[in-house]
């Protein structure tokens, strides 16, 4: 039996970094029961830390040596933020399926980002594009129609500030290897959430830690396979299978809080989805545009919240 293409392996690995992410949300609100969202947040951060120690170590200290110190630390803040927003709005209830739909904005607003802060070209057909995403979330929020809930307002926020987040990626990518990246981002993180934390401090329960590992776990296996999935196939390759995320929220928002989605979620979602899907398709030729004029290839963003 022939051993499966690498567009065939990267889709797996995307596949399965989907399901892992979509198990880590569902998995918040029982993690969160009686605890306030910094605590949980903090706890996750934690934990990352640990899991992320042995890398660090086995790099050498060498590796958190960088020239770009404030925009690590900016880098920190925006991870903490964003995550902030998406335990937040999920732990508050929001559907599974309507936070995922409304997070797939996160490529639009990298865009608009590359085009204002990177001075990156961005012409009629992909602003068209961005203007349709946008008519999406409208769907999805419907506003006029029903109150805009605080959640759907988080989950925005989670998908600007992620964004920004991506968009500082791509910078420090040019210098910084992908091990120093994390790992400044856990090293700032993880102090800055504590002392956040420490004003709604409750000592979590059984129960609690059990989700919060359940949850470390699902986002570290996730953040390994999505890096599998860059390495064995091309962005444009892989990052359509990100949109199975939909699949396995509504999936799991169903089996685990009976939560079913509307026509109007779907709808609104297939528009944000084709409409992102249009930008990264436009994002893939420039790269490749790119590499062939000899031009670095831009990183492609995590299409993942935190």
């Amino acid at each position: 039996m022939p051993a499966p293409s690498a567009a065939v392996r990267g889709a797996l690995w995307m596949v399965l970094s989907c399901l892992c992410f979509s198990a880590m949300t569902a998995a918040i609100r029982p993690a969160s029961e009686n605890l306030d969202a910094f605590v949980v947040v903090f706890i996750r951060n934690a934990l990352g830390l640990a899991l992320m120690s042995p890398f660090i170590f086995r790099a050498g200290l060498r590796t958190l040596r960088t020239d770009h110190l404030k925009l690590h630390l900016m880098r920190a803040a925006c991870f903490l933020a964003a995550m902030l927003c998406w335990f937040t709005a999920i732990k508050n209830g929001i559907p599974l399926s309507d936070a995922v739909a409304l997070n797939f904005l996160a490529p639009i607003f990298i865009t608009i980002l590359a085009a204002l802060v990177l001075k990156e070209k961005v012409r009629a057909r992909r602003w068209i594009a961005i203007a349709l995403g946008f008519t999406g979330a409208l769907i999805v929020l419907r506003p006029g129609l029903q109150d805009i809930s605080l959640a759907a307002v988080l989950v925005l926020a989670d998908a600007a500030i992620w964004s920004v987040s991506a968009v500082l990626i791509r910078r420090l990518a040019r210098t910084d290897s992908s091990t120093t990246i994390v790992a400044h981002m856990f090293i700032w993180v993880t102090p800055a959430s504590l002392l956040l934390a420490l004003p709604y401090w409750t000592t979590p329960g059984w129960s609690n830690v059990a989700w919060l590992l359940v949850l470390s776990v699902c986002s570290t296996i996730g953040h390994v396979a999505l890096t599998r999935a860059l390495a064995a196939a091309e962005a444009s390759q892989v990052i359509p299978f990100d949109y199975t995320r939909l699949v396995f929220a509504t999936a799991l928002g169903y089996l685990a809080f009976g939560e079913v989605p509307d026509r109007w979620t779907l709808t609104g979602a297939a528009v944000i989805i084709f409409s992102s899907l249009y930008i990264a398709r436009r994002e893939a030729q420039i790269a490749r545009a790119n590499r062939t004029a000899g031009s670095p290839n831009p990183v492609p963003p995590n299409p993942i919240s935190p």
